[in-house]
């Protein structure tokens, strides 16, 4: 053996992806990811009540908020204390397409757990002053929001790329007025109780476990098939919009719709994406950070909705360099558009890429995640095995012609927040 030669390096990867079991038990669909040595489970009830079902701003929100206080039978601290009593950690949170209620629980205390939580799905208390002190405590966390800079320019960037849909329905200071707690508790009666659901249950799952989880999913009168609601057309104001604050930073954004993960160049987008902004050494973390040391970070970052796929670069810049720093991922862009990308440069992206890959892939608790995000699109695990296939074969002259077809300047939407203003 001769060691004065560097032994060759294999830069291919193999997914270890963990079998998914998915059954249909009491109109409900189960997907079961069996895996880890501990006795934790992850489970997430995933309802089809994110925001973009709400009547008007703040309801969902609220809803959820409120279900915290647990059940007609145990609530308000006593429901905290049995929930830690138990060692459980869990959420109850809304996005835009989906609300979910998630737990990890030992395994030896989840029977006692899913009493809790039928108890909470089927009879929550909701009570209107819990409702009230939450709706005061949102109201003034939104007034510290308004301070900010960069909430003030996701909240006007939200509004102007996904102009008449529900994903560009945010919230304003007028909504606090407005909203009510009959509205926050039929949003619940109408979207969650009764309803059916998407389970998910992950980790240490051993036929005890699953004898329990029948039983518990038996259990539950599931009255209702449930609606589910399409997003309205998004139709961008393809614009310069300024919000105008006297402050120390100025605070960018812009973006453009994109296809989502079903089309087939999906992948060579997100590939391209990543080159672009994706990562600490991509091209605008070395333009404006690195070498103009405008910002502390820089970040490009693709969003899927089910009904629309956004690409996001955003940024909080020094107050007088809004304009430049626009300007700067302008000439990024075109760069990508008009020069190949070295082979070195590349081949440093790919390995960054599958590194995440695999990182994404670590544990039952990871890959549920995964799955999740691809089989609500109707898609399923060979997503990713295409995606490893495109990251091998995508060449310079791939990067380029993405570039082209999807990066153009013109269809992009701009916010600046805060700063200097021309």
């Amino acid at each position: 053996m001769d060691r004065s030669i560097a032994p060759e390096i294999k830069n291919q990867i193999e997914l270890t992806k963990l079998s998914v079991q998915k059954e249909i038990v009491n109109g409900v669909e189960v997907n079961y990811v069996n895996g880890g040595s501990a006795p934790l489970l992850k489970l997430e009830l995933v309802y089809n009540a994110g925001s973009k079902y709400q009547s008007q701003p703040l309801v969902a929100s609220l809803a959820f908020d409120i279900l915290r206080d647990g059940s007609k039978k145990i609530n308000g601290k006593a429901f905290k204390e049995s929930i830690n009593g138990l060692g459980v950690y869990y959420g109850m949170d809304v996005f835009k397409d989906f609300g979910t209620l998630s737990f990890f629980v030992l395994e030896r205390n989840l029977n006692a757990l899913l009493d809790l939580i039928k108890e909470v799905i089927t009879h929550p208390n909701l009570p209107e002053e819990e409702f009230n002190r939450l709706l005061q405590k949102e109201k003034n966390d939104f007034m510290v929001d308004c301070e900010k800079t960069s909430f003030l320019a996701r909240q006007r960037f939200a509004e102007v790329l996904f102009n008449e849909s529900e994903y560009g329905k945010v919230a304003h200071y007028k909504d606090f007025d407005n909203v009510e707690y009959q509205m926050s508790k039929s949003f619940v009666y109408d979207y969650i109780v009764n309803t059916p659901f998407k389970f998910l249950v992950s980790g240490s799952i051993s036929t005890k476990s699953k004898v329990l989880l029948t039983n518990f999913l038996e259990s539950l009168e599931i009255s209702s098939k449930g609606t589910k609601k399409e997003a309205k057309k998004c139709n961008p104001k393809k614009e310069l919009h300024i919000i105008s604050k006297d402050s120390e930073q100025c605070s960018v954004m812009l973006g453009k719709l994109l296809p989502g993960k079903t089309h087939p160049d999906y992948h060579q987008i997100s590939i391209t994406n990543a080159l672009l902004g994706g990562y600490f050494g991509s091209r605008l973390m070395q333009n404006i950070r690195e070498e103009k040391g405008w910002t502390y970070g820089i970040h490009s970052t693709i969003i899927n909705y089910e009904e629309a796929t956004s690409l996001v670069i955003s940024a909080d810049v020094l107050h007088d360099k809004g304009d430049d720093t626009f300007k700067e991922i302008k000439k990024e862009i075109t760069r990508l558009q008009n020069e190949l990308i070295s082979e070195k440069e590349l081949d440093i992206l790919k390995n960054y890429l599958k590194g995440n890959l695999l990182k994404g892939f670590d544990g039952a608790f990871e890959q549920i995640d995964r799955f999740f995000s691809v089989d609500s699109f109707g898609l399923g695990w060979s997503y990713y095995d295409e995606y490893i296939k495109t990251l091998e074969t995508i060449n310079p002259e791939g990067i380029q012609k993405i570039s082209i077809q999807y990066l153009k300047w013109e269809d992009f939407v701009f916010v600046k927040a805060g700063g200097k203003h021309a």
